[in-house]
């Protein structure tokens, strides 16, 4: 089971900047980030961390948005300090980027607190999805990760990624059957600019998409069977 593609239409939505802390050992890679992230407008990178106790303290301080954190740090790791950011912060997102592309390791992320799960090969323009996704309250997982360690009953990450609202979940599926929004909206019993504000809040959390790629989300979250895919709305 995979999760959001990279789509590089998403961006970052348009409200009062994300405070960022960067949480890596290596100074090469953390300059990296903030050189891509500052690019973005709304996205105010408040501190620099170098292992895990230090990013958890400068969270305490900063209390930013998202903190991003490596794995593999000395003196506390990154799950280690996920752990403890999540005990003291509930409103904080966690992103991790890594290196590592196995499951196992998504999961332990994923129980430690994560809301997204990057490699470190993201370009761009998927590292703002991926922002903007979680910033949202959404759950983003990169390219190319292998989620069936996931596929629990008892796990929300696997049958419900992105945090979708019931409403949110039927304007997906009408979308997937290739319904039109004054169709969905018939169907729902709700206004066309009602759908149209689900279908905003929905892309937001999920990362942007097409059709196509909506459809292949609904599939992948069991809401439609490959049977209803003839047809997709514009």
């Amino acid at each position: 089971m995979t999760f959001n593609r990279d789509v590089p239409t998403a961006q970052v939505p348009p409200r009062k900047s994300l405070r960022i802390v960067i949480a890596d050992d290596h100074a090469l890679v953390r300059d990296g980030i903030r050189a891509r992230l500052e690019m973005i407008d709304n996205l105010d990178i408040v501190a620099e961390a170098s292992d895990g106790f230090e990013a958890v303290n400068l969270t305490r301080l900063h209390n930013p948005d998202i903190v991003m954190l490596d794995i593999s740090m000395p003196n506390c790791n990154g799950l280690e300090a996920a752990r403890m950011i999540r005990s003291e912060n509930s409103k904080c997102r966690i992103l991790f980027l890594s290196m590592h592309d196995n499951a196992e390791y998504v999961k332990a992320a994923v129980d430690a607190g994560a809301n997204g799960y990057l490699l470190k090969d993201v370009c761009t323009s998927g590292m703002t999805s991926a922002i903007a996704s979680v910033a949202a309250g959404g759950f983003y997982v990169s390219k190319n990760i292998s989620l069936d360690a996931l596929k629990d009953d008892g796990d929300k990450a696997a049958s419900n990624p992105y945090n979708l609202t019931e409403r949110e979940l039927d304007v997906l599926k009408g979308i997937a059957e290739g319904k039109a929004n004054k169709a969905i909206a018939s169907e729902l019993g709700i206004g066309v600019r009602t759908v149209e504000s689900h279908r905003q809040r929905m892309r937001e959390k999920i990362g942007g998409g097409n059709a196509a790629q909506l459809t292949h989300i609904a599939m992948e979250m069991g809401l439609i069977n490959s049977g209803s895919t003839d047809k997709l709305a514009p």
